[in-house]
């Protein structure tokens, strides 16, 4: 993404800090402490200590108001900052959030025996509660060295609890006192705990920050050895330059300051809310990351129907007085000049949706998206549209689903048996993995399942559902609008797939925790209370439904029948053809029955049967059918003792509806793709018999906590000679022919003897089956081949393993005719 921007910025005026040192009373906060006055230079000067320049890290506009600060910063969370009168301002004074952030995503400190600086002018928005001035009142501040062996989009998102690699909080507080505070704590990560420094404050102490006074914060990091450096914190009252406090952390290891730098609000009991603005850093310590940027398009999301293409960019949010109008242009690979295919409107979502007919599918194209802001300055974000795969060759399918950011998230500073994987209960040697900012506990951004991904080069990807979990990493079910809770976390999704998404077709299916359930009964889009949803329903408003779904389906090929369910809901099931292949979407949950209902209950409805037996017999002409949707027909799944497992959430209940939806992919000759269970199996479905339904190959989690397993406690007949495979008939009553399964490395029941309680969530990827599904369609060969693999697998290499079971081939007559090879 390319920015043609000007950015000008003005020297404040310098200073001195003589006076200073004559009318100071020395307070030392640990042993010894003395300030060493060989490092005194001009503080007032925007210089840093080597002579460098500091320079703005953004230039904010003056005259926009929006929750989106600008592209050099991250917000912790979306819902908790916001861009105003050319200031970020945090925007939340609630105690239960401590530590709100904005991670600077262009600066970050470096390997490097040399000097820094870190500038940034602050103030008081205002307090939710009555203040006495002291430290109860809160800090400002910054959060300087989050562990740069993570991802530094990983290393954006640190918020509020401390932990292993959190690095170092340098705060100015209301009571008008400079103090470092500890952000590495494992065991007591809220409570940021002063560290030992030296420190300095005027005899004539001020009483307190009130609100329109401007503090300027000054933060210097000098070497004074060999990877040892000194790390100075100044406050000063930016009008009169007269320091307020100073304190300087001696002999600080490099190892603990590198990594990324974020701005921190902390309310205190107080409720108080701070902003800032000239923020600018110079120095050989810093490095300047101009490439590291988010926003103002996102990403981009596409798909192709023959000569229909569908194209959905992605903004994040602009403000009110903001053009809304983007443009979408494109050219031939091999040639310079660009047209305009149209314009659309910014809408609901912040997502722009361009549909082009009469597109040339035959060959490849280069898009771009352009979109100019108030002050003129042009953002572009390009693609390449894949020309449709000759349906004579092989069309392959990317299989993915199910993305948790945080195995530990920030939400609360105890151990979460849901969110601490529960190892901890096992062993401390596998607990100290989940630092909180360590790549163990990071599955954000999933880098290596991305590059894994991108070198199997598929044509098609399908994404599954569950793109998110509501509560990870921090929950947003206390807010009266979740739609900027949902935007953060959808933002996340975007920025870790969208270097795959803006070259390749996509398919996007919405599950529960997508619209902020753990488990979903549409019931033809009925409201429901949250905590009533097994009555059936959605429990968000309507507008949030379509918001999840415009966000995230309207790029998908144009729906069969848009009518749209109760409350105006709408729908995005349909079909669409690729690389020769026959697609159909189905929406697995939104007609459902709930457990509660009684008498006859519905699975797929009225309207998506009639769509199947439509695209089964008139809409699909080839022989290679695949059908995409949410969750598997069967419940897959069995408890400890090897018992089948009964879970209503699966859509092997309501059992009629099931059957009736098997019957009619088996008469369309479909192999069915879904995910959501994060236990990855190949069955073939029966309904009279365990083998004469239609093939479904299920998924395993991208990167998530809660496990199931499929371990029957005694050996199935018609197995593959693989492990727990055979002929099984589930809690419902539902037959089928398991192939395969990916069940985690420990047993359930081993499992359940080494953890206490009732959690099935784990934390150490070692332990799991997680990655994703690739299935090849090979039009010459009549065959599909179903490929499984781990998300850290490299497939180029010559030994590289799917998980056992994989690969599994089966041509297109035994899909359509009721047939699984092996053969029994």
């Amino acid at each position: 993404m390319t920015r043609e921007t000007t950015t000008t910025g003005a020297d404040e005026s310098s200073g001195t800090r003589r006076d200073f040192l004559q009318a100071v009373s020395l307070t030392a906060v640990g042993a010894d402490a003395v300030l060493d006055r060989s490092l005194d230079y001009d503080e007032g000067r925007l210089d840093s200590p080597d002579g460098a320049r500091l320079e703005p890290v953004a230039d904010l506009p003056e005259d926009v108001t929006r929750p989106w600060i600008g592209d050099q910063f991250w917000t912790n969370r979306l819902q908790d900052w916001r861009l105003h009168d050319g200031r970020i301002e945090c925007r939340r004074g609630d105690p239960k959030l401590p530590v709100r952030t904005v991670g600077v995503l262009t600066r970050e400190l470096v390997r490097r025996n040399a000097p820094g600086r870190i500038s940034v002018t602050a103030g008081i928005v205002d307090t939710d509660r009555r203040s006495d001035g002291t430290e109860s009142g809160g800090f400002c501040g910054l959060l300087l060295g989050v562990n740069r062996s993570l991802d530094y989009r990983a290393a954006a998102l640190a918020q509020q609890c401390s932990g292993t690699g959190g690095g170092l909080l340098c705060t100015f507080g209301r009571d008008g006192v400079a103090r470092f505070r500890e952000h590495t704590s494992t065991t007591a990560p809220l409570a940021f705990a002063e560290l030992p420094a030296e420190r300095r404050t005027p005899t004539d102490e001020s009483t307190g920050v009130t609100p329109g006074r401007r503090i300027r914060l000054d933060v210097d990091v000098v070497p004074v050895a060999e990877e040892r450096f000194d790390v100075r914190l100044v406050a000063r009252d930016a009008e009169s330059e007269d320091v307020l406090s100073e304190t300087v952390r001696r002999n600080v290891p490099e190892t603990d300051l590198l990594g990324s730098i974020a701005l921190v609000s902390s309310p205190g009991q107080a409720g108080t809310r701070w902003w800032f603005r000239d923020f600018r850093t110079g120095g050989e310590k810093i490095d300047r990351l101009p490439d590291r940027t988010f926003g103002p398009i996102a990403g981009t999301l596409y798909s192709l129907n023959g000569s229909v293409l569908r194209l959905s960019a992605q903004f994040v949010p602009l403000g009110e007085s903001e053009p809304r109008t983007t443009e979408l242009q494109y050219r031939r690979v091999d040639t310079d000049e660009w047209t305009t295919a149209g314009t659309a409107d910014v809408g609901t979502g912040y997502a722009a949706l361009f549909r082009v007919e009469d597109w040339d599918p035959t060959r490849s194209w280069e898009y771009r998206v352009v979109y100019r802001d108030g002050r003129g300055e042009r953002t572009t974000y390009s693609g390449r549209i894949r020309a449709d795969p000759e349906p004579s060759g092989d069309c392959s399918i990317a299989l993915l689903g199910c993305f948790a950011p945080t195995v530990r998230g920030f939400q609360r500073g105890r151990r979460r048996r849901a969110a601490s994987s529960d190892v901890e209960q096992v062993t401390r040697k596998q607990a100290s993995k989940f630092g909180r900012y360590t790549s163990d506990n990071f599955y954000f951004p999933h880098g290596e399942l991305v590059q894994n991904v991108r070198k199997q080069d598929p044509d098609l990807l399908v994404f599954s559902g569950d793109q998110y979990y509501q509560n990870n990493p921090m929950t947003g079910l206390d807010d009266e609008d979740p739609t900027l809770d949902y935007l953060y976390k959808w933002y996340l999704w975007m920025w870790a797939f969208r270097g795959l998404t803006r070259n390749r077709p996509t398919v996007v299916l919405t599950d529960d925790h997508d619209v902020y359930q753990s488990n979903l009964w549409g019931a033809k889009g009925k409201s429901v209370p949250f905590n009533r949803y097994r009555r059936g329903g959605y429990a968000g408003t309507s507008e949030f439904i379509n918001l999840v779904i415009r966000t995230q389906c309207c790029h998908n090929p144009d729906p069969y029948d848009p009518t749209p369910v109760r409350r105006g809901i709408s729908v995005y099931y349909g079909a669409f053809r690729y690389g020769g292949v026959d697609f159909a979407i189905v929406e697995g949950r939104k007609f459902k029955s709930p457990p509660k209902k009684p008498g006859d209950r519905e699975l797929l409805g009225r309207r998506q049967r009639r769509f199947l037996h439509e695209w089964g017999t008139r809409i699909a002409s080839g022989p290679a059918r695949v059908c995409l949707t949410q969750t598997p027909f069967a419940c897959i799944e069995t408890t400890p003792d090897g018992r089948p497992n009964k879970d209503l959430d699966s859509n092997g209940f309501p059992k009629d509806g099931r059957d009736d939806a098997v019957r009619l992919l088996r008469d369309a000759g479909a192999l069915v793709l879904s995910g959501d269970r994060h236990l990855s199996t190949l069955v073939r479905h029966g309904i009279d018999t365990h083998t004469d339904g239609v093939v479904e190959f299920t998924g395993p989690a991208g990167g998530t906590l809660f496990q199931r397993w499929f371990e029957p406690s005694r050996q199935l007949p018609h197995g593959t000679g693989e492990p727990n495979t055979g002929h099984f008939t589930d809690a419902f009553g539902n037959k089928i022919r398991v192939l395969a399964a990916a069940n985690p490395t420990i047993s359930y029941e081993r499992f359940r003897q080494r953890v206490d309680g009732q959690t099935r969530s784990i934390g150490d990827r070692t332990w799991k089956r997680e990655g994703y599904g690739l299935v090849h369609v090979d039009h010459e060969a009549e065959r599909f081949t179903i490929e499984c693999w781990p998300w850290n697998e490299n497939p180029t290499a010559p030994d590289a393993e799917q998980f056992p079971g994989w690969p599994f081939q089966l041509s297109f007559d035994d899909v359509a005719n009721g047939k699984s090879a092996p053969s029994e």
